[in-house]
């Protein structure tokens, strides 16, 4: 079994994009393409069908975070909604293909943190099973933080548009009065 390494080593190695066991082989032969492997230390790269469907989850989490607080700041600045909006509609299409590399490099991280005792050698299947339910544990806890950040996203959405439209604009005076 690998030395245990540090948090901040994993992750400087992800967003580096390095190979998290040794950092020093590249992740990428170009800007979609992995390598199979990594050239200095050997972990393979490849894993099971459907593997880095999970970084989905991680660059929209990321995507997510990233636009929310661009969204807050635009506002903070003075800027309004609809400018707001219009700059973070581009930032949500853009930023997820520009951060790619970056999903799967950190997925592949955590993963490699995780299971510790994969890695080639085969492993002793009660220590992958250990490991498989910590790396399922840890990703479903993300999942939920994802989803909450998204719900409470939706909440902050509904009181700002209720409380940004005064009863007697203009834009609202068209609308069918339902009394």
């Amino acid at each position: 079994m690998e030395p245990a390494r540090s948090r901040s080593t994993s992750l400087a190695r992800a967003l580096a994009l390095r190979c998290p066991r040794c950092g020093g082989g590249k992740l990428f032969a170009g800007w979609f393409r992995m390598h199979p492997g990594c050239d200095r230390c050997g972990l393979p790269f490849t894993r099971e069908p459907g593997f880095y469907l999970g970084s989905i989850y991680v660059n929209y989490g990321i995507t997510v975070l990233f636009t929310g607080a661009l969204y807050a700041a635009v506002v903070g600045l003075g800027g309004s909604h609809e400018a707001a909006l219009a700059t973070c509609l581009v930032v949500a299409v853009l930023f997820p293909l520009a951060f790619f590399r970056h999903a799967r490099s950190l997925l592949l991280a955590l993963d490699s943190s995780v299971n510790r005792h994969q890695g080639g050698t085969g492993g002793d299947p009660a220590a992958l099973a250990s490991d498989d339910a910590s790396a399922g544990c840890l990703m479903g806890a993300a999942l939920v933080a994802i989803l909450l950040f998204g719900l409470g996203m939706a909440v902050v959405t509904v009181a700002f548009s209720r409380t940004s439209t005064p009863a007697g604009d203009p834009a609202t005076a068209d609308a069918v009065d339902l009394r």
